[in-house]
């Protein structure tokens, strides 16, 4: 058995020969699942020169066939030979037999295939997709307590504010979960919240990340005493992937081309993305506790306040980014943000961090999505992505693999 493998952005060709019994229906499966890990959603098989299929195979055919269904792709099979049609058949293949045309056809329409690199020195690393998808959409943003005073004072009930986060908006931030300041002053974290569900790290002592998945009929309550919300429609849709000569897709590169998608200076965003490794940091403890001291970043005592890892973390994860970006921001939403490289633009990011699972590459509604996160995979970390500027000494920045954005334009801040 032979299998020789050709793909493109998130599409492969496949052309198979031989006897497709059930030893080498195993090494397909492995092939298939690695290509699946590297991002490819659309498979096309060719079995022109293959002579027998075994039931073995049919079973591995079916099940890669539901795997990219989750993900809204699809596997399809051409160029099958007549003595095999029956036995593929049964497997439920009979609708999917596409017209002979071979890889070579298949990799034709790989190449009319609309992803593009972007050129320069700073935006080299990915291959991006943008479409449609609210064309008027805009989001309004309203900014919440002073990121600046926390060095300064301890954050106080007239500090913060209670918020809920709809199913058409998104928010981060530093707070907790819950109704009332006096239920959240102690355990004030990283929080981010997207379609109607809430995740954030506790600052009291716990060791695992907290959620919960609101309905259309209620959303959960949370209280930010710093951050941003914001709500509306999201214009574009930004598909990414790895260029073939890069390792991964930096964060400051697909901010960048979120902005531009979006065609102004300041942009929301949510990221749906497999990891390559991320750079971001919580609090070990409320700034707000009862009791306690004003937050410094001076060394050693920042070690008593922020966990930060001297590496990257989560390098084969699902992370849901969201969070705003701007090109040299001005007033107080300069505040909230930090540099996230050295070309100008500026961002507040948090992640939910989840494990691993492969994520769609066609359209998907971002409510579906979300949901789905939160209730089929493990919740691992929340954290406030940032850039380290310590030069060599420093941390990498965040990096994806490939994904999809939703970017909307702030129209209105408030």
């Amino acid at each position: 058995m032979k299998i020789d493998a050709a793909r493109e952005a998130g599409t492969a060709v496949l052309r198979l020969a031989g006897r497709l019994d059930r030893e080498w229906s195993e090494h397909l499966s492995h092939t298939l699942g690695t290509l699946l890990q590297d991002g490819v959603r659309s498979l096309e098989l060719d079995l022109s020169e293959v002579t027998y299929v075994s039931t073995a195979a049919t079973r591995v055919l079916a099940h890669w066939q539901e795997e990219l269904a989750v993900l809204r792709g699809e596997v399809r099979l051409t160029a099958v030979q007549p003595a095999l049609r029956e036995m593929l058949a049964t497997a439920g293949w009979d609708s999917r037999f596409d017209a002979p045309g071979g890889a070579d056809s298949g990799l034709a329409a790989l190449r009319q295939s609309s992803w593009y690199s972007r050129s320069g020195a700073s935006t080299t690393s990915g291959q991006y997709q943008t479409s449609a998808c609210e064309p008027a959409g805009t989001l309004s943003c309203r900014l919440h307590g002073r990121p600046d005073r926390l060095t300064q004072s301890t954050p106080a009930a007239g500090d913060a504010t209670a918020v809920t986060i709809p199913g058409s908006g998104f928010g981060v931030g530093l707070g907790a979960i819950g109704g009332t300041w006096e239920d959240c002053r102690d355990r004030l974290g990283e929080l981010v919240g997207v379609a109607g569900c809430i995740a954030y790290f506790p600052s009291d002592g716990a060791r695992m990340a907290d959620y919960v998945v609101g309905t259309e009929q209620r959303q959960p309550p949370a209280i930010l005493a710093s951050g941003v919300t914001c709500h509306g429609g999201f214009a574009k849709l930004v598909r990414f992937s790895t260029h073939p000569e890069a390792e991964a897709v930096p964060l400051s590169e697909l901010a960048a081309i979120c902005l531009e998608a979006a065609g102004g200076e300041m942009a929301g965003l949510v990221i749906a993305g497999e990891t390559a490794g991320l750079s971001g940091a919580k609090l070990r403890r409320s700034p707000a506790a009862t009791g306690g001291a004003t937050v410094t970043f001076d060394l050693p005592a920042v070690r008593d306040w922020l966990s930060f890892a001297p590496e990257q973390t989560y390098s084969a994860a699902t992370a849901l980014i969201a969070g705003v970006v701007a090109r040299k921001p001005t007033g107080p939403l300069a505040a909230h943000l930090r540099p996230l490289s050295e070309t100008g633009i500026h961002g507040h990011l948090h992640a939910a961090v989840f494990s691993y699972r492969p994520l769609p590459q066609r359209t998907v509604e971002l409510g579906d999505l979300v949901k789905g996160l939160f209730q089929n995979h493990e919740l691992r970390d929340v954290l406030h992505l940032l850039r380290d500027d310590r030069g060599g000494a420093g941390v990498p920045e965040s990096a994806l693999l490939r994904g999809v954005g939703w970017v909307g334009p702030i129209t209105q801040l408030t």
